[in-house]
């Protein structure tokens, strides 16, 4: 059970951005679970607050849902469009389906790239929304296109200038057949039957 006063503390530590950032990281994840009691707290630190710091701290909110100012900050930080797929992201995991039509109006009112799109569109769908496929939009954009493999190079240009030599293949089916032993001087007309070489493909019968 975490006391008031340890939360507090650890809050303490998150927004000093004078210690080391492995210290603050230590308590960015202790804030994200049982600290219910601290939310309003850290609500108000985060309308304080800017930068990595006020992003900490939305992160650490987003896993306590039910509070409308989270929601509020969370809005907020989407709409600074500084990291539109993790705030699209978030707010699908909040849960607030009043996200729906924000998400939506958001995407109708900027250019997205396709990592955005996907994550709107998730966002929406997880909040039960519908999202209208617009994926079409994407074809020239980058990620789109490595995710779809349209810049895939073509199989001869993927192969290994090494290939032949580590994989040779055989000219012809029809050299299974053939022998270059000195012992055996079967032809294509053999009846395969007996041979005197070691050769278990070649049985020619030497007279």
């Amino acid at each position: 059970m975490k006391s008031k006063q340890e939360m507090e503390k650890m809050l303490a530590t998150l927004i000093d951005e004078s210690v080391d950032y492995s210290v603050r990281l230590e308590a960015y994840e202790y804030l994200q679970e049982d600290c219910e009691e601290l939310v309003d707290v850290m609500l108000e630190k985060f309308y304080a607050s800017q930068g990595e710091t006020a992003d900490m701290l939305i992160e650490i909110l987003s896993e306590y849902p039910g509070h409308k100012g989270v929601y509020m900050g969370l809005v907020s930080c989407l709409y600074r469009g500084e990291d539109v797929a993790l705030y699209a992201r978030l707010l699908g995991k909040y849960g607030d389906e009043s996200a729906i039509e924000v998400l939506k109006s958001f995407a109708d009112s900027g250019e997205l790239n396709y990592n955005e799109y996907m994550e709107i569109r998730n966002a929406v769908e997880e909040l039960g929304g519908y999202f209208e496929d617009k994926e079409s939009n994407y074809q020239d954009d980058e990620f789109y296109r490595y995710l779809k493999g349209l810049d895939e190079p073509d199989d001869e240009s993927r192969r290994s200038p090494f290939e032949n030599i580590l994989n040779p293949e055989r000219e012809d089916d029809e050299r299974e057949d053939e022998c270059d032993c000195d012992q055996c001087d079967c032809d294509d007309e053999c009846d395969h039957d007996h041979c005197e070489c070691d050769h278990d493909h070649c049985h020619h019968d030497h007279h």
